[in-house]
């Protein structure tokens, strides 16, 4: 099981740097870590379809917003919201919406409930570090090292390798939580699956 301190050591261990001992430790190390820690985490959450992350939820119509033309019904993204897997008709996952406009923020279809599943930055779901496959904490701890590698330790061509290490890491992450997904796989983005934004700031009704 891995915590927020685990992961900045073990970025500090491919920059070839001391350890920290708390969060709280004083020096450069430590603030250049904080101050990229949310938004690394975030971008290895929305880099692939991570399993311990997935969620689905139903949602209904927003009350609040309609559509005077094309699409009759408006959906709100789930604040936890990162990264659309798929969207179906029904509760069970199997029949998949094939006629939607998945925007920034929500989502625009012809039906009145739909269902969706997507990858979740909550901290039951992609936040919950416990969950976390060895493989994604190691793609996470490198996504560190490389992003703070040229104010720690200066060196550029130390960043160039963890850039490949980097690679390496997403790949050998991805396929090991792909062999985690069940043998009937969720069916895949519909027409205009896309995202292209950051969630909303409204939750879903239905499903947790």
């Amino acid at each position: 099981m891995t915590d927020q301190l685990s992961l900045y050591n073990g970025a500090l261990i491919k920059l070839g740097q001391p350890r920290l001992a708390a969060l709280t430790d004083e020096g450069k190390a430590r603030r250049a870590l904080d101050a990229e820690y949310a938004k690394t985490v975030k971008a290895c959450l929305e880099a692939a379809f991570w399993n311990f992350g997935m969620r689905f939820v139903q949602l209904e119509a927003t009350t609040s917003e309609g559509s005077n033309f094309g699409y009759q019904y408006v959906f709100d993204k789930p604040d936890d919201w990162l990264r659309t897997a798929g969207l179906t008709t029904d509760g069970y996952g199997r029949v998949p919406l094939l006629d939607y406009d998945d925007r920034t923020s929500y989502i625009l279809a012809n039906q009145s409930i739909i269902y969706l599943k997507y990858v979740s930055n909550d901290e039951d779901y992609g936040m919950d570090l416990g969950l976390w496959p060895q493989s994604f904490v190691d793609y996470v701890e490198t996504c560190l090292a490389w992003t703070v590698c040229e104010e720690i330790t200066g060196s550029v061509d130390r960043k160039d390798r963890l850039e490949k290490a980097r690679d390496k890491a997403k790949y050998k992450a991805s396929n090991t939580d792909a062999m985690n997904e069940a043998v009937t796989r969720y069916p895949p983005p519909g027409r205009l699956v896309q995202s292209r934004g950051s969630s909303s700031r409204s939750r879903p009704a239905g499903l947790r």
